[in-house]
C-alpha cells in the first residue's frame, strides 16, 4: 500500500481517493483541483501528470 504522502495530489496536496490496488496505467483524478495523473509504477507508488496523446 502507498504511504500517506503518495496519496496526495502532486499539484495541490489534496488527498486522492485511492483503493490501494491501482495498476500501472490507471488514471487518478484529484477531487480538489481536477488534475489527472497516471500510475507509472506501483513499487514505489508513483504518479505522473497524464498527457492525452490523442489531443
Amino acid at each position: 500500500m502507498a504511504d500517506r504522502s503518495d496519496r496526495c495530489c502532486p499539484d495541490c496536496g489534496a488527498d486522492l481517493d485511492l483503493l490501494g490496488d491501482e495498476e500501472v496505467g490507471a488514471l487518478v483524478d484529484c477531487p480538489n483541483c481536477g488534475a489527472v495523473f497516471e500510475v507509472v509504477a506501483t513499487v514505489p507508488f508513483t504518479l505522473a501528470p497524464f498527457v492525452d496523446e490523442e489531443k
